[in-house]
């Protein structure tokens, strides 16, 4: 199923949001109208009871009202409105009720009280009208007490407050198609960057790793993600270099066996041997087994550390007992070339034993391999705030700087001409690395006319 665009969700979402936003404020506009029409229409009741109430009580004659009917239809000024005055005994001095409504009993206000807002009553007419009402004593001529209701049919109200509330609803609707389409067309011309980007991720295969995306007139919310997407290109193309390198560099490595391989299997069979020649030429194949067997392991254990697969036996370590089985086990190479062995090591460390043995061996491998004839190789701890460091210090020539970065990648060598049967194959430091990862530590190397140190720092916990 096709997911709905980013476009048409935010600008629904837009939509939505306008609409509540005029909804709120046409309830509150709406409101205040309706407010505003109800205290209007109670102050004109309440004038004109005091009105009627100042007539009457100017007026000499009750009979001279009752002739002038028109003045008080002019007065209410349409055929909503309705005034009554009577009198004590119920008949009635003024009766202008154009529907004629039977009214409800009301309590009229005492002559001496001004009416308040309060005193006006809201009736539902047995025909459906509502009506606002109000009553009052009054004086008339001589004295004569006398009632006033004054009341006026709220049906204009309810047509004015409907018509207004039509016209909202319209307004509501409106105002949430056109902040739809506004919102689109808007979301969709600021999206246009993220098609440019498509576009230009479209255009990155496995030929042209190294091109990045166009970072200049990125929107600020997109350059992060920019950013993000060229610092993984750029490790993705270092990864597939260093992948082709690797397959350049195993190719080349197997090559060099397979070749002696059929070279000595094939002078051994084109020509008849001795029972000792055939002995010489196995003897040597075998080295070139092992040597192919020992590249095979260090594969598999690079490719598990890389995949983290294997599971860490941390354990707590005492590391003068391992630098002495390391000094042991390497003494008989150091000494065929005149090598002293020196472990400095001292004190106890977390660590996988098994891998830091390894890590520890090969750099003494790498170092006896390297040392000059009669020198000193040394084992030492060196503590800084929360990382202990173990180094590896041979006496030999120094390392040429442009060679110090790449000495961890596989199969490099500083100098392929010194190959020696027995070596790892050129992924000696290349483990020692991804143990040192496996870890969380970092391994590092210097070296100059004083010699070569390696180092090899784990986080002290």
């Amino acid at each position: 199923m096709r997911s709905r665009s980013i476009a048409w969700r935010l600008a629904l979402a837009f939509a939505a949001v306008c609409a509540l936003v005029l909804s709120a404020i046409g309830l509150f506009l709406y409101r205040s109208l309706a407010s505003e029409i109800a205290w209007r229409d109670d102050m004109a009741l309440l004038g004109r009871l005091e009105q009627v109430r100042a007539l009457l009580a100017d007026s000499d004659s009750l009979d001279a009202l009752q002739a002038r009917p028109r003045l008080y239809q002019n007065m209410l000024g349409n055929l909503d409105s309705l005034l009554l005055v009577r009198r004590a005994d119920g008949s009635s001095v003024i009766a202008i009720n154009p529907r004629q409504r039977s009214l409800p009993d009301l309590n009229a206000i005492p002559r001496d009280q001004s009416p308040q807002r309060g005193d006006v009553l809201t009736w539902q007419a047995p025909d459906g009208a509502e009506l606002a009402l109000l009553s009052g004593q009054a004086q008339g001529p001589n004295g004569e007490a006398l009632t006033v209701i004054a009341g006026k049919v709220l049906s204009e109200r309810e047509q004015m407050l409907g018509s207004y509330r039509m016209r909202l609803y319209l307004a509501v609707g409106l105002g949430a198609v056109l902040a739809f389409a506004l919102g689109l067309l808007l979301l969709r011309r600021a999206l246009r960057p993220l098609g440019k980007l498509s576009e230009a991720v479209r255009g990155i295969d496995l030929r042209s790793l190294d091109r990045r995306l166009p970072a200049d007139d990125t929107p600020a919310e997109l350059l992060e993600p920019v950013q993000a997407l060229n610092g993984m290109l750029a490790r993705l193309d270092d990864s597939f270099q260093r992948l082709s390198q690797f397959s350049a560099d195993l190719a080349h490595e197997i090559r060099t066996p397979l070749h002696t391989l059929l070279a000595s299997n094939g002078q051994a069979l084109n020509h008849p041997r001795s029972s000792a020649e055939y002995q010489e030429v196995l003897a040597s194949n075998m080295e070139e087994f092992e040597r192919l067997k020992r590249m095979a392991e260090n594969l598999m254990f690079l490719a598990r550390a890389e995949q983290a697969e294997r599971a860490l036996d941390l354990r707590t370590l005492d590391l003068n007992e391992i630098g002495e089985e390391l000094c042991d086990y390497f003494e008989a190479l150091a000494d065929d070339r005149g090598i002293r062995l020196e472990n400095n090591l001292s004190g106890e460390l977390f660590a996988d034993q098994q891998l830091l043995q390894r890590a520890l061996g090969n750099l003494l491998a790498n170092a006896v391999r390297h040392a000059d004839i009669d020198s000193v190789i040394s084992l030492r701890r060196r503590d800084e705030p929360g990382v202990c460091w173990l180094q590896v210090h041979n006496h030999g020539p120094a390392i040429p700087n442009e060679h110090l970065s790449k000495l961890f990648d596989r199969f490099y060598r500083v100098d392929p001409a010194r190959a020696e049967p027995g070596d790892s194959g050129g992924l000696g430091l290349a483990i020692v690395q991804s143990i040192m990862q496996l870890h969380g530590g970092q391994v590092r190397v210097s070296s100059d006319a004083r010699g070569t140190v390696f180092e090899l720092g784990f986080l002290l916990i």
